[in-house]
């Protein structure tokens, strides 16, 4: 199955979001603009997503696997969410963020490399 595509979004997304977070706990002063950054953000992750189902049209992934993908875009949703909340913890939104999408990356990548894992069985 191909995902480069959605591979590329999620980069984007993951380097995004991490500039986001250092934006906001280096300078305070930036969190009036938190809404406009989650906001952006979102967008982001939506793109994953519609780049997802796009690449799992031609792909026919396993139900459990699309599965995956949506829970871990939903738990992605919900730390970026977090950010613009009154005295949320970066720290752990980002961590939160962190393990929800760099397995993510990993799995992608997997699954672009599954045909040669069966032609060398």
């Amino acid at each position: 199955m191909r995902t480069l595509s959605t591979q590329v979004k999620l980069r984007r997304l993951v380097r995004s979001t991490s500039e986001a977070f250092s934006r906001l706990r280096w300078e305070p002063s930036e969190r009036t603009m938190a809404g406009s950054m989650v906001d952006r953000l979102l967008e982001l992750a939506a793109e994953v997503r519609e780049s997802w189902a796009q690449e799992a049209i031609a792909g026919r992934p396993g139900e459990a696997l699309s599965a995956f993908v949506a829970d871990t875009m939903r738990m992605a949703d919900l730390a970026i969410s977090g950010i613009a909340q009154e005295g949320s913890d970066l720290g752990l939104l980002q961590q939160d963020f962190d393990r929800a999408a760099l397995p993510l990356e990993v799995f992608l990548r997997g699954l672009d490399a599954e045909p040669a894992l069966q032609r060398s069985a």
